[in-house]
C-alpha cells in the first residue's frame, strides 16, 4: 500500500489489527502517515477507560490517527518521535465556564497550561461588540498558541436583571437569540437569577421569554447554558429544556430534580471556586456529591473572572486547580475529574465529535504531564508538553 508523502516529518506507521482496538481498523493491516508520535507514556484517553501503560499517540496534521498500545504500531526509523516515558498523556483540558476570554493574554495562558479550549459564558466588557470579538477570535487569536474560544455571547436576562442583554417578551427573546447567533455566538446563555444570597430583588427572566430563547436556539441547532444559583430556579431552567446548568446551587436540591436532570441528560458545571468567598462552598459540594451519587454528568468549569480578583484570590489563569481539588473534596475520583475536564466538558461545549478524547479522528489537542494525576492531581501543574491542533506549543 503506497504512502502519501507529506514532507520531512512523515513517518510510516504500521498498525497490526490484533483483537479489538477502537482506533484501529479490523482485519487487514494498514499503513498511514504521521507528523508526530508520542511513545512511552501512560495514556488516559478521556473516555473513562483505565490508564494504558507504554502507549503511543500518532498525529497527522491536526488529527489523532492512533492512540493505544505502542506494541500495535511499528514506527519507521527517523520518525519525529518523542519518548515521554514516566509521563501521562491526556486530552487537552477544557474549562467550560470562564469570563474574560476575549484576550490574547488569557487565551495564551490557558493554552500553555494545557487548557486548550475555554467556553466564555458571558461577555463582561461594557460596550463590546460581539461580532467584532468573534472576528478577533477567528483571525488574531486563531493560531494554535491560543486556546480555542467557545462563545456564549452576552448573557440574556430580564431588563435590570442579572446579565447584560435584556429581553422583556418572547418576541424580543427570539430576536436577541437570532442576533447573537448571527453575530457568531456558538451557544446561548440565559440567566434566571434574582440576585445573590444577600440580595434577592433583581428582576427575573419571564417563563415565556425563557422558553422562547431555548426554542429558538434549539431550532438552530445550538445549545443553551443556564445561569442559576438556587434550587427553585434550577427547576425553572430544567423545565424549560436547557442543555446544562452553569452553576451548582448554594441551597439543597431535591433528589427528584437531580433525577430529572439526569433523565434529560443535563450536565452540571459546578463552579465551586466562585462559591468559596461567599461561604457557599460546602453546600455546593454537598449538592455535587449527591448529583454524582445519583448518576449525574459533571463538566469542569470554575467561573474564572466571575468575580473580580480582589474578591476571589482562588481564580487561577491556566489550570483551574482550586476547582479540581474542591471537586475531589466533594467526592469525585481523579478519573471522574479527568473525564469532567475532557469528554464531558467537550460535550457541554457542543464539541464532543471533535474534542475531549484521544481517539482516531479527533483533533490533536494533547496535554502531557510528568507524574500520575490519578495518584496526585497536582501532577496536572507539572506540564511537560502541550499540543494544540496538532502543533507543539509547549515542550
Amino acid at each position: 500500500m503506497p504512502l502519501k508523502m507529506r514532507g520531512p516529518l512523515l513517518v510510516a506507521v504500521l498498525c497490526l489489527a490484533v483483537g479489538a482496538c477502537p482506533t484501529e481498523p479490523q482485519g487487514e493491516p494498514f499503513v498511514t502517515g504521521a507528523d508526530f508520535v508520542l511513545v512511552g507514556g501512560t495514556l488516559i484517553d478521556g473516555t473513562g477507560a483505565g490508564p494504558l501503560a507504554d502507549a503511543a499517540v500518532v498525529i497527522r496534521a491536526d488529527k489523532v490517527v492512533f492512540a493505544g498500545r505502542r506494541s500495535r504500531v511499528t514506527i519507521s526509523p527517523g520518525a519525529d518521535t518523542l519518548n515521554v516515558g514516566g509521563a501521562t498523556i491526556l486530552p487537552g483540558f477544557i474549562d467550560a465556564h470562564v469570563h474574560g476570554a476575549y484576550s490574547a493574554t488569557t487565551l495564551s495562558a490557558w493554552a500553555r497550561a494545557g487548557v486548550t479550549t475555554v467556553r466564555d459564558e458571558g461577555i463582561q466588557q461594557a460596550g463590546a461588540v460581539l461580532r467584532n470579538l468573534i472576528a478577533l477570535r477567528d483571525t488574531a487569536w486563531s493560531a494554535p498558541g491560543y486556546a480555542r474560544l467557545v462563545s456564549a455571547g452576552w448573557m440574556i436576562t430580564a431588563p435590570g436583571g442579572y446579565g447584560r442583554l435584556y429581553v422583556s417578551t418572547a418576541a424580543e427573546a427570539r430576536q436577541r437569540v437570532n442576533e447573537e447567533l448571527d453575530d457568531g455566538a456558538d451557544l446561548i446563555k440565559v440567566a434566571v437569577e434574582d440576585g445573590t444570597t444577600v440580595q434577592n430583588s433583581l428582576p427575573v427572566l419571564s417563563t415565556e421569554a425563557l422558553l422562547a430563547a431555548v426554542a429558538t436556539a434549539h431550532a438552530r441547532g445550538r445549545r443553551v447554558s443556564a445561569h442559576i444559583t438556587d434550587a427553585r430556579f434550577l427547576q425553572t431552567v430544567v423545565d424549560a429544556g436547557v442543555d446544562d446548568a452553569a452553576h451548582v446551587t448554594w441551597d439543597p436540591v431535591p433528589d427528584a430534580l437531580f433525577r430529572q436532570m439526569i433523565a434529560r441528560h443535563i450536565p452540571l458545571v459546578p463552579t465551586l471556586t466562585v462559591f468559596e468567598p461567599g461561604g457557599a462552598l460546602a453546600p455546593g459540594q454537598a449538592n455535587l456529591r449527591r448529583f454524582l451519587q445519583l448518576g449525574g454528568t459533571v463538566a469542569l468549569g470554575d467561573d474564572y473572572g466571575g468575580l473580580p480578583a480582589s474578591q476571589n484570590p482562588h481564580f487561577q489563569l491556566g489550570m483551574p486547580m482550586p476547582e479540581i481539588l474542591w471537586m475531589a473534596e466533594a467526592g469525585m475520583t481523579p478519573m471522574q475529574i479527568l473525564v469532567a475536564a475532557t469528554r464531558n466538558a467537550a460535550h457541554v461545549c457542543g464539541l464532543e465529535a471533535e474534542l475531549g478524547t484521544l481517539e482516531a479522528g479527533k483533533t490533536a489537542d494533547v496535554l502531557v504531564v510528568n507524574g500520575d494525576p490519578l495518584r496526585d492531581l497536582n501532577a496536572l501543574l507539572n506540564v511537560r508538553l502541550v499540543i494544540h491542533r496538532g502543533v507543539v506549543i509547549r515542550n
